[in-house]
């Protein structure tokens, strides 16, 4: 069975892209993204060591990324955006520094997960099996749903979704995840780069309304 990191990296690596930046490295840098010929930029909050070309410390909160406009081939994204205040502002960045037809590759916690649907049901029998780091780092849960509307807000349009892993709770049985995204712990989806960021919508009286704000 890949692991999550083995298998963004195959989705990188099947667009042969020659820059390639990974946001939120820190943690766990991708060892699997290392091959010859492409440079590899690592983003996050703090500096780590990793296998890359360079590392740069970026705040998404508040910082752009530090790559100039349509550069970068592939951006890889793991288990990030649950975290970051304003997930579309990071996501018209993503945008802005992909060369047109671009890929984004993200991982995310599916909030589906059968364990996450006991948490949320049973929330104050279970609230002190929550991990400390979950209520404290992660703002944000994306559907399957939530994840289209603002990978479409933002330029993007989903061409595929690949499921990691399934566990029952406190049984050693892994189950291989990755036809069947909706069942699975966290899910990668493949993003195709296809227009520029577009503003805030309402759906009223059978039409859509388009209405210019400051969303990024």
């Amino acid at each position: 069975m890949k692991s999550k990191p083995e298998l963004i990296a195959d989705e990188v690596l099947k667009h042969k892209p020659k820059k390639v930046v990974d946001i939120g490295y820190a943690q766990e840098p991708n060892p699997f993204l290392a091959k010859e010929g492409i440079e590899i930029y690592g983003i996050d909050i703090v500096k780590a060591r990793a296998p890359y070309t360079k590392t740069f410390k970026c705040d998404l909160n508040s910082d752009n990324l530090p790559f100039e406009k349509e550069t970068i081939d592939v951006v890889a994204m793991g288990c990030t955006l649950a975290h970051v205040a304003n997930p579309l502002k990071v996501m018209a960045e993503i945008n802005r520094v992909l060369k047109p037809g671009g890929v984004l590759v993200l991982s995310t916690p599916n909030p589906n997960y059968y364990w996450e649907n006991v948490l949320n049901i049973f929330y104050h029998t279970f609230k002190k099996r929550v991990s400390r780091a979950k209520h404290e780092e992660h703002f944000f849960e994306f559907s399957r749903y939530n994840v289209r509307t603002i990978g479409e807000r933002a330029g993007f349009s989903i061409v595929d979704e690949i499921g990691t892993v399934f566990q029952l709770v406190k049984i050693p049985l892994r189950f291989n995840t990755m036809n069947f995204p909706g069942i699975s712990y966290e899910i990668i989806y493949v993003l195709n780069k296809v227009g520029n960021p577009r503003s805030y919508a309402t759906f009223e009286n059978n039409g859509i309304n388009r209405i210019p704000t400051n969303l990024y």
